[in-house]
C-alpha cells in the first residue's frame, strides 16, 4: 500500500556501513548503465536485523521513482537515484518444496503475463537455464525497452535446507548460479535474502564446489549487529 511504502522509505535509518558500503554496492550491481561486471545480490542477516526491510527499501525505489525524494539522507538518496523507477519488480517468498527452477519460472511467467509480456520457459529444448533467462529478457525488453526486471526473493536458506538432498540441492544451486550470471550484461537483476551465508551452512558442505561457483556470481550484503544497534 502506498502509505506503507512511503513510511518505510521516509523512516529508513542508514548506518555508516549502509551509506558508505552496502547501498553503493547494491546500486552498482543493479544499475544497468554500469559498465563493469555485475553480480546478483545476497542479503545476509539474522531474524530482526532488517534484511527484508533493506530489500523492500531498494526494490520499492527501483520500482517507483517518486519515492526517491522521501529518502532522508543525502548520500544514499543520491546513490539510489541511479536505479529509481528503472525496474519492474517481482517479489515473493519461498514456502514450498518444488524445485527452484519450477518456482521461479512459474512466478516469472505469471508476473510477465500480468504486465503484458507473453513468454513461456517451455518449448526451447534442452537449453541451459542462463540461455532461457536471456530469451525471457529479450521478450521483456521488447515490451519495456527502458526498464530492467528485478526479482527479489526472501528466506532462500530455509527453502534450500528443505531440499538438501544431493540431487535436489545441486540442481537448485545451478539455478542460483544461472540467475547470478544473468545479472551481468543484461537488465535482469536478482536479490535474495538469507539468515546466514549459504556457503557456510554445514548441511551444504558436500556441495562445496558448486557452492563456490554460486559464490562467484553474487555480492554479499552483510548486516551486522552494529548496524542494527545504530
Amino acid at each position: 500500500e502506498s502509505d506503507y511504502q512511503q513510511s518505510l522509505v521516509k523512516t529508513f535509518v542508514f548506518s555508516k556501513t549502509f551509506k558508505n558500503h552496502l547501498i553503493p554496492l547494491m546500486v552498482r550491481n543493479l544499475d544497468f548503465n554500469y559498465t563493469g561486471e555485475s553480480f546478483g545480490i545476497q542479503v545476509v542477516g539474522n531474524y530482526g536485523t532488517g534484511k527484508s526491510h533493506l530489500m523492500s527499501l531498494v526494490s520499492l525505489i527501483a520500482e517507483d521513482e517518486k519515492l526517491i525524494d522521501l529518502v532522508n539522507d543525502e548520500k544514499p538518496r543520491n546513490d539510489l537515484r541511479n536505479i529509481s523507477g528503472k525496474f519492474k519488480v517481482l517479489r515473493f517468498e519461498l514456502g514450498n518444496t518444488e524445485s527452484l527452477w519450477e518456482v521461479i519460472t512459474f512466478q516469472l511467467e505469471n508476473y510477465l503475463n500480468s504486465i503484458g509480456v507473453s513468454f513461456s520457459f517451455d518449448g526451447h529444448g534442452p537449453k541451459p537455464y542462463f540461455d532461457k533467462l536471456l530469451l525471457m529478457m529479450a521478450e521483456f525488453e521488447e515490451k519495456y525497452p527502458e526498464k530492467g526486471l528485478l526479482v527479489v526473493i526472501d528466506e532462500m536458506l530455509a527453502y534450500l535446507k528443505g531440499r538438501s538432498a544431493a540431487d535436489k540441492l545441486n540442481q537448485d544451486l545451478a539455478v542460483l548460479q544461472a540467475l547470478g550470471q544473468a545479472c551481468d550484461k543484461s537488465k535482469f537483476k536478482f536479490i535474495f535474502g538469507v539468515q546466514e551465508m549459504i556457503y557456510h551452512s554445514p548441511e551444504f558442505q558436500f556441495a562445496a564446489d558448486m557452492l563456490q561457483k554460486v559464490n562467484d556470481r553474487y555480492k554479499d550484503i552483510i548486516i551486522t549487529k552494529e548496524d542494527v544497534a545504530f
